[in-house]
This record gives C-alpha cells, sequence and structure tokens, in this order.
C-alpha cells in the first residue's frame, strides 16, 4: 500500500508540476506572440491553473485534510484551460498546453475522489504536537 500510494504520488506530482510549467510557459509565450487580439480570459485561465496546480502539490505534500476538495478544483480549472488552448489546434505550444492540462485533469478528479483512503494527516490536540511531528 505505502508503495502504490508512494508511485501514484509520484505520478500526481509530475502531471501537476507539468501542467504548471506548462501553463506559465503558455502564458508567456501568448503574451509575447504576434497576436493582435489577446484573449484576457485565457491569460487569466492559464495563471488560475498554474496556480491551482502548485496550491494543490503544496496541499498533497503536506497531507491536508483539504486536499480531495482542492484535486477536483484543480481537475476542473485543467479542463477548462485545456478547451481555451484546444481553440488554437494550430498552434503547437498550445496544444502541448492542452495535453498537460488534461493529463493533469484525470489525474486530479482521480484522486480528488480518492484522496480520503490514500492521504490521512494525523488529529493533533495541541499546536505543539502539530510543530513536533
Amino acid at each position: 500500500m505505502t508503495q502504490s500510494m508512494s508511485l501514484e504520488m509520484q505520478r500526481g506530482l509530475q502531471a501537476l508540476t507539468t501542467c504548471k510549467k506548462t501553463c506559465t510557459t503558455t502564458l508567456s509565450y501568448y503574451l509575447h506572440s504576434n497576436t493582435q487580439d489577446r484573449d484576457l480570459s485565457l491569460m487569466c485561465l492559464l495563471r488560475d491553473c498554474a496556480e491551482m496546480c502548485l496550491m494543490s502539490t503544496n496541499l498533497m505534500i503536506d497531507g491536508s485534510e483539504f486536499m480531495g476538495r482542492t484535486f477536483l478544483i484543480c481537475a476542473e480549472m485543467c479542463d477548462r484551460c485545456a478547451a481555451a488552448c484546444e481553440i488554437y489546434s494550430d498552434d503547437p505550444q498550445m496544444m502541448a498546453c492542452a495535453e498537460a492540462c488534461h493529463a493533469c485533469s484525470q489525474y486530479c478528479s482521480s484522486m480528488g475522489r480518492l484522496s480520503s483512503a490514500y492521504f490521512r494527516r494525523p488529529n493533533f490536540d495541541t499546536f505543539e504536537a502539530l510543530v513536533a511531528s
């Protein structure tokens, strides 16, 4: 169980990290492209998706009790970001972003539903017990 959990976490960290980096790279790419009419909602979505992937990564590493719900929100954001990027189907960078977002969404959807079975933070009665862990 511990080994499979570790492998699942590694796959998740990879999917989240790849999605965050790809969204950040794509945002920079889009900002510096020759596109005359920039889509502000796409830029916000790319930024938000990257931030949510980072937050999900941090909560997973910490074993947060809020991780499951955060994963479900992350999956939704990744799906929306992928759909927005797929509009630019002739652009390889945008399609790479859509692919990374889809992969991350699949992982987050799965882990959002199963997180309580995989991760549990111990209950702490005092702040000192939390700090000592």
